[in-house]
């Protein structure tokens, strides 16, 4: 439940901004992005070309990763003041792997009443066009920067049963790439770049053919990875003490020695000689219960 007072104190509206394609703003953000009193940006400049394509005349203070307690507290009483803010990532939805995150931490923590604005984001952009059929998927942001962290990291999602969405800067993607390709070189994976843009490219592939492509490269514009889950095991059967002793019969019908049916029975349940043979001599009692056998259900 959220008890700010709005009354007395702005709202924080956490804005989504187009990837690149500035026709994907939609008209809420550009109502927003009219009414209120400052406009918090990760990047200034481009946030600047944003409202001057839109035509909107608006305060703008940078708030990044870098930026100092002194800033994030000074947006902080802006708001207790009761003036409004959006805050905007450099492209897409802000606060997802990005430090606006912090900023909407403290309004909450202030009360003050915090609002999103969907819009265009570079995780399901990509996710919608990876071709995986699944309820769900991790989004793991970006991997750490020491090599060492980073193969951790990547054997983790490797492992995942769940599709995983990264993100990744261009100077580290060929590195990223080949890493991934080291752990699970067949594991096909989806990596897009200036999506929406004009030069937008979206590439299929396994890992290892993938890392092949970037190579030796100096590519340009973020990343998005997507990576299908990691195959998992087959569910072994289960198999009942009925399913067992028609087996035994089978076997015994087909001709095989008692000796025999026993032997291959004590290979495949676990069961002990002694009770392999108990099972074979008398197929139609079954009393002995068999090693992760299911009770035959009716």
């Amino acid at each position: 439940m959220n008890n700010a007072n709005s009354a007395s104190t702005g709202i924080l509206y956490v804005v989504a901004t187009p990837l690149g394609n500035l026709r994907d703003i939609s008209q809420r953000a550009i109502e927003v992005l009219k009414e209120v009193d400052l406009v918090v940006a990760e990047d200034t400049r481009r946030t600047r070309q944003l409202l001057s394509y839109l035509r909107i005349h608006v305060q703008t203070e940078s708030y990044h990763g870098d930026s100092s307690s002194a800033k994030l507290q000074w947006i902080i009483a802006q708001l207790l003041a009761g003036r409004s803010a959006a805050l905007l990532s450099d492209s897409g939805t802000p606060a997802v792997s990005d430090p606006g995150a912090e900023l909407v931490q403290q309004a909450v923590n202030n009360g003050i009443q915090v609002v999103p604005i969907p819009g265009p984001s570079a995780v399901t952009a990509a996710f919608s066009v990876a071709g995986i059929t699944a309820s769900g998927f991790v989004f793991a942001g970006y991997p750490p920067r020491k090599t060492s962290e980073k193969r951790r990291f990547l054997e983790q999602v490797a492992a995942h049963s769940s599709p995983v969405v990264l993100y990744e800067a261009p100077h580290r993607v060929a590195e990223t790439l080949q890493q991934l390709a080291d752990i699970c070189p067949e594991r096909r994976i989806v990596i897009a770049r200036e999506l929406t843009k004009l030069h937008e490219q979206i590439q299929y592939g396994s890992a290892a053919e993938l890392a092949e492509t970037i190579a030796g490269k100096e590519p340009q514009g973020e990343f998005t990875v997507v990576l299908n889950p990691a195959p998992q095991p087959s569910p072994s059967h289960q198999v009942s003490n009925e399913d067992i002793k028609e087996a035994v019969i089978a076997m015994l019908e087909a001709g095989l020695s008692r000796r025999d049916t026993a032997r291959i029975i004590e290979l495949l349940t676990g069961l002990s000689r002694n009770e392999a043979y108990e099972l074979v001599q008398k197929p139609d009692v079954g009393e002995t219960k068999l090693p992760g056998a299911t009770e035959a259900s009716n």
